[in-house]
């Protein structure tokens, strides 16, 4: 039950995806670039405004809210799953908390128009981006003896996150592009392990 429980809980992760997709269609203005607009921006309560003229994310409450339940689903997923992975426990559950907690940070202070809330949302981001970034490394670890493959796999999605940060703070492509290998890397990361976790269960049945 516990492992049904916690797939489902990582498999939710395409809620975040499609979160995302619908405040993109809300955008109004100039078109959203996905390879050099920042995530946050489609949290922005406000009108945005530069050169190009005001810019608005219509369905920042959406957004906002897909952070905050994306949030508050890693920690429960972590909870969950945590007897599985006993001798990784001390790294494993503490680095989802903090994924998921500055996950919530995120959707609950936006980044906009004061020096307070950017500097609240920025600490939300970094430990949303840093703490996935971990959590998969303590994840890759943790799976490595019993589980090989998937180990890889998580191993391979933690690169990638890893690349994301490193691009980001080089700033060698455009820094939406390089947020999203961040963050995207984590989330596809739980819907496969995801359908892993699910298709052991079944097996198991069987």
């Amino acid at each position: 039950m516990r492992r049904r429980v916690g797939g489902l809980l990582l498999l939710l992760a395409l809620a975040y995806l499609l979160g995302e997709a619908w405040a993109v269609a809300g955008w109004q203005g100039r078109p959203y670039r996905w390879t050099e607009d920042a995530i946050s921006l489609l949290g922005v309560p406000e009108v945005m405004w530069s050169d190009t003229g005001p810019t608005e994310s219509t369905r920042h409450a959406a957004m906002n809210a897909t952070f905050v339940v994306s949030g508050v689903r890693v920690a429960l997923a972590a909870l969950v799953l945590a007897p599985f992975v006993p001798r990784w426990r001390w790294a494993v559950l503490p680095l989802a908390i903090v994924h998921g907690a500055g996950t919530v940070l995120v959707g609950l202070v936006p980044t906009g128009l004061t020096s307070d809330r950017a500097n609240l949302h920025g600490l939300g981001a970094l430990l949303a981006i840093g703490g996935g970034t971990a959590l998969l490394v303590a994840i890759t670890g943790a799976l490595a003896r019993r589980y090989r493959v998937l180990a890889a796999w998580t191993a391979l999605c933690a690169l990638v996150s890893c690349a994301g940060i490193a691009l980001a703070w080089t700033g060698g492509v455009g820094f939406g592009f390089a947020e999203r290998l961040a963050v995207d890397a984590v989330i596809v990361w739980q819907v496969v392990a995801g359908l892993v976790v699910l298709a052991a269960q079944a097996a198991s049945r069987d």
